[in-house]
């Protein structure tokens, strides 16, 4: 799944355990103004020739033009919910796997330039850049990648690319300098997933995600590993993690390591810097920014998820609406009405603090149902107020008059119908 403001675009089609084809008909999903659509041959004739989407990118100076990888038949170009262009080795630098007619996209995205980076398993070469001009180049790493598969690959904030290498191989990073046709000027590793104390985690790497401090997480079969400082990735010696280590608070110095015991398929970033965890088994873990407090667990028997098997996660940025592809649909943690609760102890707003970019809804949920919720400033002027609708009150950051509010802390009043019971939280707002 991708996102762009309050849009969603999800494709269906994967490989199979031993990453071979599925032979999913080619189809995305659109999720817009509250209305979901799906795509197909029907919609687009072209889809009919293409099989297994397995992943896709929207552009992010066009929401309306959308690249979708196929496990089979290259890269598919859409734009405005019209098939635009099918790339394979007739016209770009992609590249068949060898004695086959197969063009394996299995990772993409794009760089601060327009750019859109793309891995090309089993072939030579194995990565692709198709510039915003639209020019094609390939870059051969035969020696680390010739004749694995590749997985996810993100661009980070400083113009590295990390490369999910699957089924137990590891990593690879890459800086190509700016200079797609020259390699010889290009800085690149293979690396093993190892601990601060130079252990190997596990190389079955499953997730990666760039965090708003430039930190890397990486979800591996054996949990989570951090790389607090990528800048020196290229650096001579051994480049090392760090697990999350969760002290027990019991009196001794024992701790546990982040979600140790999951396979850790999907990790995503939301605008306060907090972390969501998709596992394969677990559901869906949320917590701090740093990882060391768990916010929520979600799973099939405390919560709507379809399944505990998670895919994908997506975050709609203009509402803060969570998406959770599962093995058995499509599910998300919305901003409206939720259960309520029997009493103030679980009082969460979200999100928290508020960013300047942000105009969405912010929730204040585990309300008391059919709670008076009244905002005021930190000198107790009242900013806006409202009744819940079941354990939920929904706020838009604006004051009485409709503007937005200041920079500031904005104070929470929340009282039952009868007013035995209250609660006061606190919202950090920034402009």
């Amino acid at each position: 799944m991708d996102v762009t403001g309050s849009e969603l675009i999800g494709v269906a089609g994967g490989m199979n355990l031993s990453w071979g084809p599925n032979w999913e008909k080619a189809m995305y999903y659109k999720f817009s103004q509250e209305t979901w659509n799906s795509y197909d041959y029907t919609d687009i004739p072209d889809f009919s020739n293409v099989k297994d989407f397995v992943m896709v990118k929207i552009d992010p100076e066009d929401p309306n033009r959308y690249f979708m990888g196929s496990w089979v038949n290259g890269l598919v170009e859409v734009r405005n919910d019209e098939f635009y262009k099918r790339y394979t080795d007739e016209n770009s630098s992609l590249v068949k796997v060898p004695s086959t007619n197969y063009i394996r996209i299995g990772g993409m995205d794009f760089d601060e330039e327009g750019n859109l980076w793309v891995t090309n398993s089993l072939t030579s070469p194995q990565i692709h850049v198709m510039t915003s001009e639209g020019d094609w180049y390939g870059i051969d790493y035969s020696a680390y990648l010739g004749g694995i598969n590749l997985g996810h690959l993100i661009v980070t904030e400083n113009d590295h690319k990390w490369v999910i290498l699957p089924q137990g191989v590891g990593l690879f990073v890459f800086d190509d300098n700016g200079t797609y046709s020259t390699k010889s000027d290009d800085q690149y590793k293979k690396l093993s997933v190892l601990n601060e104390d130079g252990e190997i985690v596990s190389n079955d790497v499953y997730s990666i995600a760039e965090d708003k401090d430039g930190y890397i997480w990486v979800g591996t079969n054996k949990g989570v590993v951090v790389y607090y400082n990528p800048e020196d990735v290229f650096e001579s010696g051994t480049f090392l993690g760090n697990q999350v280590k969760i002290p027990r608070n019991d009196g001794t110095d024992n701790a546990d390591i982040l979600l140790a015991n999951e396979i850790v398929t999907s990790i995503v970033v939301d605008g306060a810097n907090r972390k969501w965890f998709g596992t394969q088994t677990g559901g869906v873990f949320y917590t701090s920014e740093d990882g060391l407090e768990e916010i929520h667990h979600f799973t099939t028997e405390n919560s709507p998820l379809l399944s505990d098997n998670i895919i994908t996660i997506a975050i709609v940025p203009e509402t803060g609406e969570v998406f959770f592809g599962t093995t058995s649909g499509i599910i998300s943690y919305r901003n409206t009405a939720t259960e309520a609760s029997d009493d103030y102890s679980g009082v969460y707003v979200f999100p928290n603090p508020v960013e300047p970019d942000y105009s969405g809804p912010i929730t204040i949920s585990g309300l008391v149902a059919g709670s008076y919720v009244k905002i005021t400033d930190i000198s107790g002027n009242l900013v806006y107020e409202t009744r819940s609708e079941g354990g939920q009150a929904i706020w838009y950051g604006k004051d009485l008059n409709g503007n937005r509010v200041h920079t500031g802390v904005y104070l929470v009043f929340s009282t039952n119908e009868t007013g035995s019971k209250t609660d006061i939280t606190k919202i950090l707002f920034i402009n």
